[in-house]
């Protein structure tokens, strides 16, 4: 086994509109008030051996954010949570971790796909709306968009990205619906494209990531390797 820890953490409401860099530092600043033995990495400015996953959208919530930290000394993951919980501020907490092998692939190099839990008012229309729309989607054969990137405005097939949607269901106020779609570099489907797909405005919903997995033909596979399969 190696030195490296990971562990999956979740965002509240408190801290959702932090950017990514702003996240990092907070987590950076946790660890040094808890007085955990990072590695280092070598060089002018040494810096904590840590790395995260994919970034989370600001604004968005999490149940299932990663990250993994290598440490100096052989730590033992439960005292790993229990210390670094009392440091992180409100809005931050770490829900798991594991020691993990040698050789075990990036974050980044595992996830290729998310769930995500949606609650929509009632002006963004009801379950009917989301359920109707679905089944029309699973008779399409592609949904062309345009995708603005550093290298220019480019037309894209968000269609595949969207592998499933359930769980779709009234509620005292609005709509709360599940579904799973592509996360990582090569099928990344958007917050506002998946609004796009399913006829609603993204910015008018509440939006939670609640999984993060390696997907191997119709499983998924979350990356700490003792939580199971979806």
């Amino acid at each position: 086994m190696s030195n490296v820890i990971r562990f999956q953490f979740s965002r509240g409401s408190e801290v959702r509109f932090l950017s990514h860099l702003d996240l990092v530092r907070t987590m950076e600043r946790a660890i040094r008030r808890a007085g955990l033995p990072m590695a280092y990495s070598e060089g002018f400015t040494p810096r904590p051996i840590m790395s995260y996953g994919y970034a989370l959208p600001v604004g968005i919530l999490s149940e299932a954010e990663y990250g993994d930290f290598t440490f100096a000394v052989d730590l033992d993951p439960e005292e790993f949570v229990r210390c670094y919980n009392q440091h992180l501020p409100k809005g931050l907490e770490v829900l798991w971790a594991e020691r993990l092998p040698e050789k075990t692939p990036t974050l980044m190099g595992e996830i290729n796909a998310a769930s995500w839990r949606l609650f929509l008012p009632q002006t963004s229309g009801g379950p009917e709306q989301i359920k109707a729309r679905w089944e029309w989607l699973q008779g399409v054969d592609s949904f062309v968009v345009k995708r603005d990137t550093k290298k220019g405005s480019r037309e894209i097939d968000i269609r595949p990205f969207l592998f499933d949607v359930y769980e779709i269901a009234p509620s005292s106020t609005g709509t709360v619906f599940d579904c799973l779609c592509g996360l990582g570099n090569e099928a990344n489907l958007r917050m506002e494209e998946l609004g796009d797909l399913l006829g609603f405005d993204h910015l008018e919903a509440t939006i939670t990531r609640t999984g993060q997995f390696k997907k191997v033909g119709n499983h998924y596979f979350p990356p700490l390797g003792n939580r199971g399969c979806k």
